[in-house]
């Protein structure tokens, strides 16, 4: 269940290497500042206003406002997360002119040689049937969607009931 306070990273969970990499920042991530689904998750995209394409190209990851971060931008969120305080540190850098191409370009290299880090296990095996994103998730994806077009809309205080 994805908490108003955590980000969401949705990662490939075919892809041996990024759910490796899911797995070890969710083992360093002592605030438990993220919530991390693969995006073969039925039900995940559409509630989190993406696209397959996008999934395909990228990890994602949904702040708490309702922003979408991709590729190196997704990277910095998560390394965000794991500051002392979650201060956006690493966000405020990847907005600096220039630096978000290089963060992107970065990506895209590790992206293209993730096959260095060896055999993984997916999380996602093929034919393998992944549960739906749970109601509650879906509502606080919902809820995100709607802040980032009217902030004070819907506080994150409203439940499902």
């Amino acid at each position: 269940m994805l908490r108003s306070d955590q980000i969401l990273i949705i990662f490939d969970g075919r892809c041996g290497a990024c759910s490796a990499i899911a797995g070890g920042l969710r083992q360093v991530d002592w605030r438990r500042a993220m919530q991390f689904l693969p995006s073969q998750t039925p039900g995940l995209l559409e509630a989190a206003g993406v696209s397959q394409a996008q999934a395909d190209a990228s990890v994602l990851a949904v702040s708490t406002s309702g922003q979408v971060w991709f590729r190196g931008g997704a990277v910095a969120a998560c390394m965000d997360e794991l500051l002392p305080l979650g201060l956006p540190i690493f966000r405020l850098l990847y907005l600096v002119p220039g630096l978000h191409r290089l963060a992107d370009a970065l990506y895209r290299f590790a992206a293209r040689h993730r096959d260095w880090l060896g055999e993984r296990t997916p999380a996602v095996r093929d034919g393998e049937e992944v549960r739906r994103v749970d109601p509650e998730t879906e509502f606080e994806l919902r809820r995100r969607r709607l802040a980032t077009r009217m902030p004070t809309a819907l506080p994150s205080h409203v439940t499902l009931h």
